[in-house]
């Protein structure tokens, strides 16, 4: 008999919570006249691909958002379960040059 960690308000059941981070468009694509496939609806969680592909997630952040954004809604409450005893681990997947190295804080070092 071990010391029980409380689930912490608001924690979901699911052992995995994907977000989603759309990047911006790189000034060599702007520069082609490149535009985005997608468009974002944050307050809904849902991003559409193309014309009607819609696909949902718990967190989804447009390409305005920035470090603290993300940090708030990816990283803060899974800091703040760890503490109270839950394991949490945080990785970027994706595709070559989507902002993976970014995302997970390159950009903020000097900070």
């Amino acid at each position: 008999m071990g010391l029980e960690a409380q689930r912490p308000p608001g924690a979901e059941e699911a052992p995995v919570r994907v977000a989603l981070r759309v990047r911006p468009l790189l000034p060599k694509e702007l520069l082609h006249g490149h535009q985005s496939c997608l468009r974002v609806e944050p307050g809904q969680g849902r991003v559409t691909l193309g014309r009607d592909r819609r696909f949902g997630f718990p967190v989804v952040l447009d390409e305005d958002a920035g470090q603290e954004a993300v940090y708030q809604a990816c990283v803060q409450p899974l800091l703040e379960a760890f503490f109270q005893g839950f394991n949490a681990t945080v990785f970027a997947y994706g595709q070559t040059g989507s902002g993976k190295t970014y995302t997970m804080g390159e950009a903020s070092v000097g900070e």
